[in-house]
């Protein structure tokens, strides 16, 4: 591949954000947001970005999209664009490559600096074992990947939900109202806040609904109510991350990513969320010593698509790359 400049694109169901990077050191530059339903085809938007950028037209382009990508026709689940991924390519006469947002997600872990990270207990990852991103969000993305960068593909945040205290066995009872099947992304996600905002107000004898924005903005306020739901949401997700871990040998470390869990950093204790992703009965040690850390960092999904473009291009190999054994050196 000739690594001259690339263009990179993290594609949303409501947003999508462009960007061109640089291959050596993959500084991004001429950012630019755009709203999905602003056009009609992703072609139209790829077409804007580049009719407006100050460079040259890009050797690769890298998108990463919330749908499979592993065949030609591409399905946005929560937006109107539909295309295939070879006729795009001849139309534009580009070099793209479309991977899933959750791969990017994960590759962009070996982006990181120390001051992107907080690490919720004192292991750290050594480079060798497979490392996993979890990211709650309009859904709970996960993904993860080998030492030599080998992808696992998962749709791990569709088992089932388990409760480990009577509170939630009592939420669980509730939730059953509206589902046959709780999944953990129903808890773990934007819309669960929500869901466990209207469970929690059905068990006071109070039934209420509030969106999630609400529901952080209530919490935030000192309301008990929203309060409560955030604390069932962390407590569900530390628990769902650490039945990952083992579920996918992610040993060398759980990545909590995405835009909604800084959001709601100032609202958890940490050590509660820890504390759950280690109970697990016999394998609690074992959980105890995997490392655990938020990602609290800009544009991830950029950075995790130049990554890709230069594991392509024989630049980067998680296995021997000198930042695989700590993203934060």
């Amino acid at each position: 591949m000739n690594s001259t400049h690339w263009v990179v694109a993290d594609i949303g169901g409501t947003n999508a954000r462009f960007a061109r990077a640089e291959p050596a050191t993959l500084a991004l530059s001429e950012l630019r947001h755009y709203r999905c339903a602003d056009f009609a085809t992703l072609e139209d938007l790829i077409r804007d970005y580049l009719a407006h950028g100050a460079s040259p037209l890009p050797s690769a382009l890298c998108l990463a999209v919330p749908g499979v990508v592993e065949h030609d026709q591409v399905n946005l689940p929560n937006n109107h664009w539909r295309f295939s991924q070879d006729e795009l390519r001849r139309s534009l006469n580009l070099d793209l490559k479309f991977i899933n947002d959750f791969t990017a997600q994960l590759y962009a872990t070996f982006t990181l600096q120390e001051h992107e990270l907080t690490w919720l207990g004192d292991a750290r990852p050594t480079g060798n074992l497979v490392r996993a991103a979890v990211g709650p969000g309009t859904g709970l993305g996960v993904k993860a990947l080998t030492p030599k960068g080998g992808l696992v593909p998962s749709e791990g945040g569709h088992f089932a939900y388990a409760p480990l205290d009577a509170h939630e066995v009592e939420l669980l009872q509730i939730l059953w109202r509206r589902y046959e099947r709780v999944s953990v992304e129903r808890l773990c996600s934007g819309p669960g806040l929500s869901l466990l905002y209207w469970a929690n107000s059905v068990l006071e004898g109070r039934e209420a609904e509030l969106p999630p924005p609400a529901v952080s903005a209530g919490a935030l306020a000192g309301d008990a109510l929203c309060l409560r739901a955030v604390n069932d949401f962390i407590h569900a997700l530390g628990a769902t991350a650490g039945d990952l871990a083992l579920i996918l040998g992610a040993f060398d470390g759980v990545y909590l990513m995405g835009d909604l869990l800084p959001k709601l950093a100032p609202l958890f204790d940490p050590a509660a969320l820890r504390a759950r992703f280690n109970a697990k009965g016999r394998y609690s040690e074992l959980c105890a010593n995997i490392p655990l850390v938020l990602v609290n960092a800009e544009h991830t999904g950029l950075r995790g698509c130049a990554q890709v473009l230069r594991a392509q291009s024989g630049l980067f190999t998680p296995a021997t790359d000198s930042r695989s054994a700590n993203p934060a050196q």
